[in-house]
């Protein structure tokens, strides 16, 4: 397909692959941009107003030796073959800087792009991850290089300790800067060699463009590496074997005398979801308890990603031959090998390591790399120096199969597109579309795909020995063999093509991973035979009796201990995120003199905090409560009122302006404000860039009427728009992006009546509710929006409901409102999507003004204090604590650290928002939207206001109701729930 590294390395595959070397220093850059302002490398030239654009962006480093980034020359000298004696480097400072180079090519080739350079974190940078984008000659080579990842290392932040329950505590996740030699490279999964470039001879030039770029850069290299030797050309004679020295010592935990690794600790690693894990089905693991939490493995599903990588360090005895012994489990694919290439000192020694096969198997066993003869491999080993074993994830031989069946599927994910322009979602099984002379040349592309599918059944077939690992490559083969032989069934069968291309999808996604898991790692002579993975039966029968009894006692839910004076808190979240925060409270409040001895114990509980409360058994803070639960318990009465504490109105400008109104409770007499909020989440327009380019539309719409005009032509093509609705007619509160509640927001209008608050209901009676306007959803401008929501559904026959993540995917929906935390859903599970989309404002009103007002409401969950509690300075002290700008970027990057990047936090702090791993372009249209944010008052009776709006929506959509008569008579509904449940509350005083 046009644009992808496939075609790309299709079309030039015959190139030579030249020896001669092309290295461009960073700091010899010709020209840049920052921010619209361009300027050239040159002091003299630059005007006052350019260097002072310049300065933040990009900082040239002439000292070459000393800690971190200055440290240059002494790696250059030890741990790269540049021999050079340039030592300059540019410090890479901002998003929004490109800087381009002119080089030289002497012969016509195919070229790999290596790059050296430094990450950049901590305080001087927010990002997690180095992206950059880089064009040749002005232009993408392919869509890959619009965002090329760089590695960046990280490690434990410690040992594993222990709590005072005897379970383990895993270290947190942080960054290892170093130097770094990096070469570009495929990260999704399909390609075990770096990404090629092709250049033609003569001048060229070179264009990087920041994305999540903070780094210090010394050098980017054209190069083709070495073709790796083969083992038969290293391998030592018996002699050489038998004179290596027998290693003296004897590890204690597994009684061998080999040299033992803990998997679980490493020295560094490529992805910070490389952390510790646990595995209790057996006694063998190491350490172990059939009980206590015991961090024992690494890998599982985390260590799944192409190039990710992990690093153990390790020194021997004397200089001599030494193997190695994975004890290994790859229960996951079955039928499928997990690959990993095997790095010595930062080389591959021979062709053998490039790819060891890990076989699939439920249980744990022992892997020693061999050569094709079945002997193991042993590679030569220095004494006294460091060495270090990395073991990185590559695709191995169903990697090509991936690269094809890739193309495969984008390309019919095209035709059913095409189809459906023509057909429709809802074809007539009765009428002839023609659509193989609408769409020529169909039938000869599916007759060639069916082949295709076939050949890689066929090869998959060949790797797993099995015939029912690729069924959906057949299935798919017999819906298109039914179009090619009837052409006029192709409309009918259209949805079942679609159906099928999701289910090649899953299964490429679940099997371009490559998960493998570790206990330990051994290295040994010839002279050392490795522990057996195996247990006996009395060991398990013990190990598996121990475990039942033990679950009766042990309490799983209780993260923290808990004394007469700590602050109860309880946290609904999953276990390991709740972690994150006890391990938060542990080394950042509970140890914090500032805080005067106070001491907080969290508890991990899902749902029932409000029943647990009326009963007299809940907690005294709770995190991460959200919908209308702070305010149906601030209604009863069970919730301090923060708006108490002096420093309050201070706290509250940490959040969005209108944040605090999810938390406000007006009784009749007073507000207060009965929470704080923690996260934050609100809707934002994605958009599929290469649909709309099809269409014809450069830019995605920014206001409704706007989205409107674009309707036909999207229609005609029988592509969709989808809108947020509720995910079920029982929501207690209005969903973030709810369109409705956007478009009153966008004109100006606020959902209740300043009489909701001035109402006496304990002495209204059924008759008198008529005559009181608690909402505002009579009004002509009320009307008139709702009639405007409802007519997207009426005219233009939108989706009610619809899968937002899969209708992106194949581009059927290329317009959709979603949380804007769609997008790490988008940007992990969609990669071959990548760099087809983009997100901006959701869609505003004009104003008479001419401005565009964008205003969405947004939901979250927040802090909240109960008023059982003993000493309220503390829990306001510890809410604060945990809402502060400095513990939401830790508790976000944690998150992300254990997550990866589907787990971005979405913070409610805005200052903590910022200093997310967002880009700068990205935080930029996030921190928009949120400055337009306005929030919807949360009552008592919320769940029957959003519960009879939708009830008047599908009375309209679905049952052909006149708009202004049905919201007038769910209206009066909505009043009488508001007032009943005020008089049942008593809240209200008269």
């Amino acid at each position: 397909m046009e644009g992808k590294y496939s075609t790309y390395y299709n079309s030039h595959k015959d190139a030579a692959k030249p020896k001669k070397e092309i290295t461009i220093y960073a700091t010899d850059y010709k020209e840049g941009t920052i921010d619209g302002t361009s300027f050239v490398n040159n002091v003299s030239e630059m005007t006052a107003e350019q260097a002072a654009v310049i300065a933040p962006a990009v900082e040239e480093i002439t000292q070459k030796s000393g800690d971190g980034y200055n440290g240059i020359k002494a790696f250059l000298a030890e741990d790269t073959d540049l021999k050079t004696d340039h030592y300059s480097t540019i410090k890479w400072k901002s998003d929004k800087l490109t800087l381009t180079y002119e080089f030289n090519v002497e012969e016509t080739g195919l070229y790999n792009l290596e790059t050296i350079y430094y990450p950049i974190e901590g305080n001087e940078s927010k990002n997690t991850v180095l992206d950059i984008g880089l064009k040749i000659d002005g232009e993408y080579p392919f869509t890959a290089a619009q965002d090329i990842t760089l590695d960046r290392y990280w490690k434990d932040e410690g040992e594993i300790t222990r709590d005072s329950k005897d379970n383990d505590l895993r270290p947190g996740q942080v960054t290892y800067d170093c130097w770094i030699k990096y070469p570009i490279k495929d990260k999704e999964g399909l390609y075990n060699e770096p990404y090629y470039f092709y250049l033609e001879k003569g001048k060229h030039t070179m264009t990087l463009e920041g994305i999540r770029t903070y780094g210090v850069f010394h050098s980017f290299t054209f190069k083709n590496y070495d073709e790796l030797v083969s083992y038969d050309s290293i391998k030592p004679t018996d002699d050489q074997l038998q004179n290596t020295p027998a290693l003296s010592s004897k590890n204690e935990e597994l009684g061998t005398n080999t040299i033992f690794l803990q998997a679980e600790e490493s020295a560094y690693k490529t992805a910070s979801t490389l952390y510790a894990t646990y595995d209790r089905t057996t006694y063998m693991t190491n350490p172990n308890h059939p009980t206590k939490q015991r961090y024992n493995t690494i890998g599982q599903a985390t260590w799944s990603k192409a190039t990710q990588a992990i690093t153990y360090k390790f020194k021997v005895e004397n200089d001599g031959y030494y193997r190695f012994n994975f004890k290994a489990r790859q229960n996951q694919m079955r039928g499928f090998f997990s690959n990993r290439r095997i790095y010595i000192d930062g080389k591959v020694p021979c062709k053998e390591l490039d790819d060891v096969k890990f076989i699939y198997s439920p249980d744990w066993y022992n892997l020693t790399p061999q050569d094709e003869n079945g002997n193991d491999i042993y590679v030569y080993l220095t004494a006294g120096e460091e060495h270090e074993l990395t073991l990185e994830a590559i695709p191995g031989s169903i990697g090509e199969v991936m690269q094809r069946l890739d193309d495969l599927v984008l390309e019919l994910n095209q035709y059913y597109r095409r189809i459906l322009m023509i057909t429709g979602p809802d074809p007539d099984e009765y009428k002839d579309y023609f659509v193989e002379r609408k769409i020529p040349g169909i039938q000869d592309a599916f007759r060639r795909i069916v082949d295709s599918l076939r050949a890689e059944k066929a090869s998959i077939e060949s790797l797993t020995k099995k015939g029912s690992e690729a069924a959906a490559l057949e299935t798919m083969c017999i819906y298109l063999e039914r179009c090619i032989k009837s052409p006029e069934d192709i409309p009918i069968m259209a949805s079942s093509i679609k159906d099928s291309i999701s289910s090649i999808s899953a299964w490429m996604r679940d099997y371009r991973g490559q998960p493998l898991e570790l206990d330990y790692i051994e290295v040994a002579t010839c002279h050392e035979d490795f522990a057996s993975p195996y247990g006996n039966f009395f060991g398990e029968l013990a190990f598996g009796f121990n475990a039942f009894i033990g679950s009766f006692f042990e309490d799983y839910t209780n993260l923290s201990d808990s004394s007469a004076t700590s602050l109860d808190v309880w946290v609904s979240l999953a276990r390991d995120q709740a972690t994150v925060v006890k391990n938060l409270v542990d080394n950042k409040f509970n140890s914090n003199p500032d805080y005067n001895g106070t001491q907080a114990s969290v508890n991990l509980v899902q749902g029932s905090v409000l029943e647990a409360t009326l009963a007299g058994k809940g907690p005294e803070i709770a995190l991460f409560i959200g919908g209308d639960f702070p305010i149906q318990l601030a209604a009863r009465g069970l919730l301090v009122d923060m708006t108490q504490f002096k420093d309050y109105e201070a706290v509250t400008k940490r959040f969005a302006k209108d944040a605090m109104t999810l938390y406000e409770y007006n009784d009749g007499v007073s507000t207060g404000v009965y929470g704080l909020p923690v996260s934050q989440t609100f809707p934002m327009l994605f958009y599929r860039t290469d649909v709309l380019k099809e269409l014809g539309y450069e830019n995605p719409p920014e206001t409704w009427d706007q989205l409107t005009d674009m309707l036909p032509t999207l229609q005609r093509k029988y592509l969709d728009v989808g809108l947020i609705l509720p995910q079920n007619v029982s929501s207690n509160t209005f969903d973030s992006g709810n369109t409705f509640i956007m478009l009153m927001l966008q004109t100006g209008q606020n959902i209740y009546n300043e009489d909701l608050y001035t109402t006496d209901y304990n002495s209204m009676k059924t008759t008198d509710i008529k005559n009181v306007n608690l909402t505002n959803f009579m009004t002509q401008d009320s009307i008139r929006v709702f009639e405007q929501w409802t007519k997207f559904y009426t005219v233009f026959s939108f989706d009610q409901t619809f899968d937002a993540f899969s209708r992106f995917r194949t581009g059927e929906m290329p317009l959709v409102v979603q949380p804007y935390t769609f997008y790490n859903q988008l940007s992990v599970a969609a990669p071959e999507i990548k760099g087809l989309w983009d997100f901006t404002l959701v869609p505003g009103t004009k104003q008479a003004d001419g401005t565009i007002n964008h205003a969405a409401n947004s939901a979250g969950s927040g802090a909240v204090i109960f008023n059982k509690v003993s000493n309220q300075a503390a829990a306001w002290d510890f809410v604060k604590w945990f809402t502060s700008t400095d513990i939401q970027v830790d508790y976000g990057k944690q998150i992300e650290a254990l997550m990866g990047p589907m787990g971005r936090f979405d913070t409610a702090n805005v200052e903590a928002l910022e200093q997310l791993p967002w880009s700068t372009a990205e935080y930029e249209k996030i921190s928009s939207q949120q400055s337009y944010l306005r929030e919807v008052p949360i009552i008592p009776a919320s769940y029957a206001v959003t519960r009879h709006i939708n009830n008047a929506f599908r009375m309209v959509v679905n049952d052909a109701g006149n708009p202004r008569y049905t919201l007038m008579s769910y209206n009066d509904q909505i009043k009488s729930e508001i007032v009943r449940k005020y008089q049942e509350l008593s809240s209200v005083k008269k």
